[in-house]
């Protein structure tokens, strides 16, 4: 959901420096094992206070989480390994990072190796994003003074 360090990606292709793509599931919200009706503690959750989890995020993303469950269902994977593989086919260079809790989660991330995106999927992909609405996302929004 955080796309601005793309600017980045001639620069690093150049020098032949890798990116480490942090939170590449926006702490969870892209696995779709939350809802609106989802509530973290606060005091033992951090997601408590992150953009992407307020209840209207989840409407403001509808049209996100389509483009994802079509992709998964073209794929047969499900929607966290859509996500990730379409980092990993966007540039080889590109490492996400996702964070789990559970052995049947990174068995599942594991599984995004396997998925093959064209040029062009992605560039379609990349396309669809730059146009559709989104909420803000933890780590991916601009800072407000």
């Amino acid at each position: 959901m955080a796309r601005r360090h793309e600017a980045l990606f001639p620069v690093l292709e150049e020098l032949g420096v890798g990116f480490v793509a942090f939170s590449p599931l926006a702490n969870g919200l892209l696995t779709e094992c939350y809802t609106a009706d989802t509530r973290f503690d606060a005091a033992t959750d951090y997601r408590a206070s992150m953009p992407q989890f307020r209840p209207e995020s989840f409407e403001q993303n509808r049209t996100l989480f389509a483009l994802i469950d079509r992709l998964a269902e073209e794929h047969r994977a499900t929607p966290s390994q859509i996500a990730l593989a379409w980092m990993m086919n966007k540039r080889p260079w590109i490492v996400p990072i996702p964070g789990t809790r559970h052995l049947c989660r990174l068995k599942e991330n594991i599984g995004a190796a396997d998925i093959r995106l064209t040029a062009e999927q992605v560039q379609s992909i990349d396309d669809a994003l730059a146009t559709m609405p989104m909420s803000e996302v933890f780590g991916g929004s601009p800072v407000k003074k």
